[in-house]
């Protein structure tokens, strides 16, 4: 089968690091880590396991971050490679266990991709797995039966799903509603990111929120507050126009991509005013009750900072790494809130039922069947064009691209 392979080693990276700026290609070129291949077909590893077709592979900003040796090394023990990269995935089952129950040959999956305690078989499971919070799985550096490995395609165990096949532990199947298309089954794992960063601040009634970013995590967050149906107020900045139009087609109040009307507007909340301070960027009394980052830059989160009102609440939806020269003065001046959120959880709880993210996520996206989730997918690439993919998603301004895919059916 084809399958695009990542291959992280030190003569690659040095070679990326030196020349990459001036010859893009050593990120994605025949120097490169990532090389497309002929491989066997997986076989399943036991009776509990699946195999799966896809249909459709997303290109998510954490594979570009290792393509691009954009992720921060705290990460490395958790991962291990080779492997072939894909952890967004819609497909069709094509061989199933012995011991698995309620999936069948033909059934269409969508996939939750964390590598928890159950997918290991390991017993008793971790603090944070017998929580539900697999996506914390405090065995992710490894174990006797498998080794390093958070999430599918970044472990040299059970590679992704940027190939023709791949097999899954049966616990990472997620069954599908036929009146789900396959495109939007192949975002439910972005989609859920974005559902969870809002269910763990989530705004209140009437509240100000501010969305920071202009790509597929930001866009969940906003999809995420309109269709839990929480009434507020959202605006969004973002850099390219086609990004604030996107916004606005779902359903922020106010989208902007200048910053100086960006701050026009925040001045107009209630009682917020500006004010210079001896050095440096201006300051602000009051600003907006709730804000999600999905960008994690030291520019974002100081914005982020700067305009939050007193005790107001901040998520980091953005993969924050190292920063340099943050300012953290707001945090304690105005007794803000700051919380981090990683991926989705088996236990959400909202209006008084308890569900997984995605299970969630299924039931809204059936309640609102209108809302227009499809047109956060702006391409879909062969897996033979991934160079295009790759361009694609790096030159978003001419490209327009926010959520591609690769096609496989």
């Amino acid at each position: 089968m084809k399958a695009l392979v990542y291959n992280f080693n030190i003569l690659t990276y040095l070679a990326a690091k030196s020349l990459g700026k001036q010859f893009p290609s050593f990120y994605y070129g025949k120097l490169s880590a990532l090389s497309l291949k002929d491989l066997a077909e997986p076989t399943l590893p036991n009776e509990d396991w699946i195999k799966v077709k896809p249909i459709y592979a997303g290109i998510c900003g954490s594979d570009l971050g290792a393509i691009f040796y954009k992720t921060s090394p705290a990460m490395t023990p958790f991962n291990s490679f080779p492997s072939v990269l894909g952890h967004e995935v819609v497909g069709i089952v094509t061989e199933v266990g012995k011991k698995v129950k309620n999936i069948r040959v033909g059934d269409r999956i969508s996939v939750d991709p964390y590598i928890g305690c159950e997918v290991r078989d390991h017993h008793p499971l971790c603090p944070a797995c017998e929580k539900g919070m697999h996506s914390l799985c405090r065995h992710t550096g490894g174990t006797e039966k498998f080794g390093p490995g958070m999430i599918l395609g970044f472990s040299n165990e059970l590679p992704g799903a940027w190939g023709e096949s791949l097999v899954l532990h049966h616990s990472m199947a997620i069954p599908l509603p036929n009146d789900i298309s396959d495109k939007i089954a192949a975002i439910i794992e972005p989609l859920s990111v974005g559902l969870h960063a809002v269910l763990r601040q989530p705004p209140q009634h009437g509240d100000h929120v501010f969305v920071i970013g202009g790509g597929m995590i930001a866009y969940s967050v906003i999809a995420a507050i309109r269709l839990l149906d929480i009434d507020c107020q959202i605006t969004s900045l973002s850099l390219l126009p086609y990004q604030k139009e996107l916004a606005l087609q779902l359903d922020v109040d106010e989208a902007y991509t200048s910053r100086d009307e960006l701050e026009s507007f925040l001045l107009k909340l209630p009682s917020t005013t500006k004010h210079k301070p001896a050095i440096g960027k201006d300051v602000y009394r009051g600003g907006f009750d709730a804000i999600y980052d999905s960008i994690g830059s030291a520019e974002s989160i100081d914005d982020a900072l700067r305009f939050a009102k007193e005790r107001g609440k901040i998520t980091l939806v953005g993969c924050a790494g190292h920063l340099k020269n943050m300012d953290w003065t707001f945090i304690w001046a105005n007794e803000l809130s700051l919380l981090g959120t990683h991926a989705y959880s088996k236990t959400e709880s909202w209006q008084g039922e308890t569900l997984s993210t995605q299970q969630l996520l299924l039931k809204l996206i059936e309640q609102k069947p209108s809302y227009p989730l499809e047109k956060l997918i702006t391409h879909e690439f062969s897996l033979d064009q991934y160079k295009e993919a790759i361009i694609a998603n790096v030159e978003r301004a001419k490209a327009k691209s926010v959520k591609t895919l690769f096609r496989f059916a």
